[in-house]
């Protein structure tokens, strides 16, 4: 069932109905010179309705990082790289942009950023590239997010890879 909704507006000119419908209505147009009154009739799907998207056009809003846990710390001469976990999520570029600000704004001397959303891929990448298994490499490719190299550089990495890196601040 649809519903009709009805606005008037004052034009010169003509009265115009145009009448959308379902395909066991008739359309309706009318014109006349009364030139007081112009009303438009639009028809609605109603809210208890039905309705089906195509696939692909709309997108659920990205989550925003809210918690977030240094798992490690390592430090040299340009600062210190933290080691982020972040909880699952459908994170996007600007969720990513907005956390690192916020991050960056709470540590001082931050040089470079990993940020991942499973602990074991977290836990892989602290091992030396040498000494870590395929399936390690591997869960660190599906985990590991982001990363942030010389405090500006935002590099993403595995399931973000689709996304533009850039240069915060820029």
């Amino acid at each position: 069932m649809k519903r009709t909704i009805v606005t008037a507006t004052l034009l010169m000119g003509v009265v115009l109905v145009l009448g959308a419908c379902d395909s066991d209505e008739a359309q309706i147009t009318t014109t006349t010179l009364d030139a007081s009154l112009l009303t438009t009739t639009t028809t609605v799907p109603d809210e208890s309705s039905e309705t089906t998207q195509a696939p692909g056009t709309t997108q659920p809003p990205a989550d925003q990082i809210e918690s977030w846990e240094v798992i490690n710390r390592t430090s040299d001469e340009e600062g210190e790289t933290l080691y982020i976990l972040v909880p699952p999520g459908n994170y996007s570029d600007v969720s990513i942009e907005n956390f690192l600000g916020t991050l960056l704004e709470e540590e001082a001397a931050v040089a470079g950023v990993e940020v991942f959303d499973d602990r074991a891929a977290l836990d892989a990448a602290l091992i030396d590239e040498s000494e870590r298994t395929d399936e390690q490499t591997a869960l660190i490719d599906e985990h590991h997010l982001v990363s942030l190299r010389e405090g500006r550089q935002v590099d993403f990495q595995g399931p973000m890879s689709d996304y533009s890196d850039f240069v915060l601040g820029s």
